[in-house]
């Protein structure tokens, strides 16, 4: 082997090795767990809550969860009102202040702004809602104020949101009885002109994410489409736009369909995953919902539903697996596990160098009270 060819793997390794010592990890510590409930019993977590930053202070409220039976057995869905805040020293985070919300709301979008915690449609015992609010944490009075921001055009949960320089985006969704593929905005210094679509999706998606990098670039991650009379389709794409959601690149996909996930960017430039929902159950149970509809009497239909039950009984969680994707190499690799089973259908909270999940889905219609937390270390 040449002298020329000896030079040209040693700096192959050397950069590599540069490459590979920029990445970032996660060193998690002990969770702790949501407050008793107002009944005085444990919480039992919930999905789809409100969670973000305010003041510096870590926001967490609202969600659904089965307070009484499980679904599987008839248990209703209720729409939570509470609203949790927490304080940060160091790496310890505390209970500080707990309130209401004005309406009770869950799978909403939560956005982090530099003036206070943005909460966008979402879903109330009514129903789906249009109605977005700008939420803040007075220390002085422990109490939460809400100032209303322009209405969605259309009442919306279950979509992707980020704020890119005074501009929110959000994309896909669910609308009362259809998926989004709209890419909407609102301008934050021309609140008065209201939310606009500046561009549409390939395909409408909803429990999907939306990230956006240092450069302004919108990456959307995952999702699912419900359908009218089969199983939901779900997505393993990752998407990119550089021009503010006009137009859309497909890039590497997942290893694997993610659905409801939980992701984020850090500062490494690593988009991660930090959960999903790979489908196989899910499926499974839509099939047999959409069987026993069709079948023939009433007997076979309640074999097929028990049948169904019994697979959410036994629902084998969503996994601990993190993947990390580079978003300068297209690279997906798995980087780690979560300390506990991975809860899907919530929002990681980056709060300096801190990660937050809070609550969440772990098991079909069962939630967890755990707020996971992480370090970020670089």
């Amino acid at each position: 082997m040449t002298k020329q060819n000896w030079m040209g793997i040693v700096v192959g390794i050397l950069f590599a090795s540069s490459v590979n010592g920029q990445v970032g990890r996660l060193e998690w510590r002990n969770s702790i767990e949501l407050p008793m409930m107002q009944n005085g019993k444990p919480s039992i977590g919930v999905a789809g809550p409100i969670a973000g930053l305010s003041n510096g202070y870590l926001l967490i409220g609202g969600g659904a969860n089965f307070p009484d039976l499980p679904p599987w057995e008839g248990g209703a869905k209720e729409i939570q009102r509470e609203l949790f805040v927490y304080s940060k020293k160091g790496k310890t985070v505390h209970l500080l202040a707990r309130d209401t919300l004005a309406e009770a709301v869950a799978y909403a979008a939560s956005l982090c702004l530099p003036n206070g915690l943005c909460v966008i449609g979402g879903e109330t015992q009514e129903g789906k809602t249009n109605a977005c609010h700008l939420i803040n944490f007075d220390k002085d009075t422990g109490k939460i104020t809400a100032l209303r921001y322009p209405d969605l055009p259309s009442p919306l949960s279950n979509m992707g949101a980020v704020c890119i320089e005074n501009k929110i985006f959000i994309v896909g969704g669910e609308f009362q009885d259809a998926v989004s593929d709209q890419i909407l905005q609102l301008d934050l210094n021309n609140l008065a002109q209201g939310w606009i679509q500046v561009g549409t999706l390939p395909y409408a998606a909803s429990h999907l994410q939306l990230l956006a990098d240092k450069s302004h670039n919108l990456f959307v991650v995952g999702g699912r489409k419900a359908n009218k009379d089969t199983a939901s389709t779900l997505y393993q794409t990752v998407l990119k736009s550089s021009d503010g959601g006009k137009h859309w690149e497909k890039l590497t996909e997942i290893p694997f369909k993610a659905a409801a996930a939980v992701a984020c960017i850090l500062p490494d430039d690593g988009l991660w995953l930090l959960s999903a929902d790979r489908g196989t159950t899910f499926h499974r149970v839509e099939t047999l919902i959409f069987e026993a509809k069709r079948a023939s009497d009433q007997q076979e239909a309640k074999q097929l539903i028990e049948v169904k039950n019994q697979l959410q009984r036994n629902h084998p969680g969503f996994g601990r697996e993190i993947w990390r994707y580079d978003l300068s190499y297209e690279k997906w690799k798995k980087t780690g596990e979560l300390p506990s089973n991975a809860p899907v259908t919530t929002t990681a909270v980056v709060w300096d160098d801190m990660i937050v999940l809070p609550s969440g889905e772990v098991k079909a219609g069962v939630r967890s009270p755990k707020i996971l937390l992480a370090t970020f270390l670089k």
